[in-house]
C-alpha cells in the first residue's frame, strides 16, 4: 500500500497542479510556465485541500475519521475537475488549432553537461538513499511525530498531550491548532498502514528531498533560462551546499537531510525556492498560493511568514525600479 500511494502520489500532483494552472493563468498560461510549475503547484494545492479537510474536523469535534471523509471527498473532487477541465481544454483546443502541435526538438546535452548531470544525479539520489535507510534519528522523540502518534491512538485532533498522554489543560494556541501536517501523516499512515514512523521520518521526508531538487532547478531555469550547463551547474552546487550545511540543527542541509517532516523544512527546501522563481518570473498568483501553503504547514509569528515578507520585498523592489525608470524617461 506504501508503494502504490507513493506511485499515485506524482501523478496526482501533476494532475492538481495542471488544473490550478490552467485556472490561474488560462490554457498557455501568462507568459512562460514550467513543466515543474505543475508539479510544485500540486503541492500547494494538496496542503490546501489537507488544509480544508483538518479545519473541517475541527469544527466539527477533532475526529481524525471526520478528516479521513473530508479529504477524500476534497481530494476526490478537487481531482475530477481538474481532470473536467483539462479534458474540455484539450478537445476545445484541438478544434481549434485543427491539428497537432508541432513537436518541439529538444536540444542535445554536450559531454560536460552530461558529467555534471550525472554527479548530481549520484549526489541527489544518495541523499534520497540515506533519509530512506538511515536507522537513528536526530532525536529520540520529537513533538510532530509523537503528535501524529496520538492523533491514531485516540482518533481525536489535539485533544492529548502527547509529551504527557493527558488531556490539554488550557489548550493549543489557534494559530497551533490549525496546523495541518500532523494531520496529513496520521491520514497517510492510516490508509496505507505504514506505522507513523515510517511515514514521519522516512517517507515524507524523501519525497521533501525530491521536490527540493525540482523547486531549486524551477530557480535555476529562471536564473538561467537557456543555459543547460549554468542550470545543472547550479543543481550541483545546490546538492553539495546540502551536504556541506548538514553540520548543524537550523540548517537547510540539516533540515533535508534529518527532519524533513517539519514545515520549516518544507518552506526553507520548496517553498521558498519556488517562490523566488515565481516572484522573478512575475507569477503573483501562485506566489500568493505559497505564502497561503506556508500558513498552513508553519507556526510563524502573528501569522505573517517569510513567504509574505519575500513577496512584499519583491514588490518594493519592482516598484522602486519603475519610478526609476520613469524618472529616466521622463528627463
Amino acid at each position: 500500500m506504501l508503494a502504490l500511494f507513493t506511485m499515485m502520489l506524482f501523478p496526482l500532483l501533476f494532475l492538481l497542479g495542471t488544473g490550478v494552472t490552467r485556472i490561474l493563468y488560462g490554457h498557455k498560461g501568462k507568459g512562460e510556465l514550467f513543466w515543474e510549475d505543475r508539479f510544485l503547484a500540486g503541492i500547494l494545492v494538496l496542503i490546501g485541500l489537507a488544509e480544508g479537510a483538518h479545519l473541517g474536523s475541527l469544527a466539527r469535534g477533532q475526529s481524525l475519521l471526520d478528516f479521513k471523509k473530508f479529504f477524500l471527498a476534497l481530494l476526490c473532487a478537487a481531482a475530477a475537475f481538474c481532470f473536467i477541465l483539462l479534458a474540455v481544454g484539450w478537445v476545445l483546443q484541438k478544434r481549434k488549432d485543427g491539428a497537432a502541435l508541432p513537436v518541439k526538438e529538444g536540444r542535445k546535452l554536450q559531454r560536460t553537461e552530461i558529467i555534471l548531470l550525472v554527479c548530481f544525479f549520484l549526489i541527489a539520489a544518495s541523499q534520497v538513499l540515506t533519509i530512506l535507510l538511515k536507522t537513528k534519528t536526530w532525536q529520540d522523540r520529537n513533538l510532530v511525530l509523537e503528535t501524529v502518534v496520538s492523533f491514531l491512538q485516540t482518533g481525536k485532533l489535539y485533544e492529548i498531550n502527547p509529551l504527557t498522554g493527558v488531556p490539554y489543560a488550557v489548550g493549543l494556541p489557534t494559530r497551533l491548532k490549525i496546523l495541518c501536517l500532523p494531520t496529513l501523516y496520521a491520514w497517510i499512515s492510516m490508509q496505507t498502514g505504514a506505522s507513523p514512523e515510517l511515514v514521519t521520518w522516512h517517507l515524507i521526508p524523501a519525497v521533501v528531498a525530491m521536490f527540493f531538487y525540482l523547486a531549486y532547478y524551477s530557480l535555476a531555469r529562471t536564473l538561467f533560462p537557456k543555459d543547460g550547463r549554468r542550470q545543472i551547474t547550479f543543481l550541483l552546487l545546490v546538492s553539495v551546499l546540502a551536504y556541506v550545511g548538514d553540520y548543524a540543527f537550523g540548517m537547510e542541509g540539516f533540515g533535508l537531510l534529518h527532519a524533513g517532516f517539519l514545515g520549516e523544512s518544507v518552506r526553507a527546501a520548496i517553498l521558498m525556492p519556488y517562490l523566488f522563481s515565481l516572484c522573478l518570473r512575475r507569477k503573483w498568483r501562485l506566489a500568493v498560493c505559497v505564502a497561503a501553503a506556508e500558513a498552513c504547514i508553519v507556526w510563524t509569528t502573528y501569522g505573517i511568514g517569510m513567504a509574505v515578507l519575500v513577496i512584499l520585498c519583491f514588490l518594493a523592489i519592482g516598484g522602486v525600479r519603475t519610478l526609476i525608470l520613469r524618472r529616466k524617461e521622463g528627463s
